[in-house]
């Protein structure tokens, strides 16, 4: 099977408004901000798969990442993950992955952590978070380049 993949763009302020109805309509509690990086894919000018880089001080969050429904799991998350890498690699990068989504993260260069190991800032905000119940495990962005 030949899958095509579309490149991964940085979303233009010009786009914040497809972005924020693409976040609207397949994950309303990932409120995209034009004041943070956002990363799609698109075909057909359709936003297929979008994440955001949610920025702290010197670190960043990859959060509200999300796949259009009908091209889940077919390698476009894992695709756009590795696209950014030069983004992602740029500054020390987190995400708070859903326990059901660590297998997705973890083969996407993210290794699981314990919280204590987060800067304070995300520490706080991932107990937060964790007092509402939220079924979070943090991770920690760890690409090494391998030399054959």
């Amino acid at each position: 099977m030949n899958t095509f993949y579309p490149h991964a763009e940085q979303v233009p302020s010009l786009w914040f408004p497809l972005v924020k109805k693409f976040y609207q309509e397949h994950y309303p509690s990932g409120k995209p901000n034009k004041a943070d990086p956002i990363w799609v894919m698109r075909h057909n000018g359709k936003i297929l798969c979008a994440v955001r880089l949610k920025q702290y001080s010197g670190v960043q969050l990859l959060t509200a990442m999300v796949t259009e429904p009908s091209h889940r799991k077919t390698g476009l998350g894992s695709h756009l993950i590795n696209s950014i890498h030069p983004a992602l690699n740029a500054m020390p990068s987190y995400c708070f992955a859903f326990t059901h989504l660590v297998p997705f993260y973890s083969a996407n260069h993210f290794t699981t952590i314990c919280v204590e190991m987060l800067p304070e800032e995300l520490a706080s905000r991932f107990r937060a978070y964790m007092a509402q119940g939220r079924n979070l495990t943090p991770m920690y962005y760890d690409f090494v380049k391998k030399i054959a």
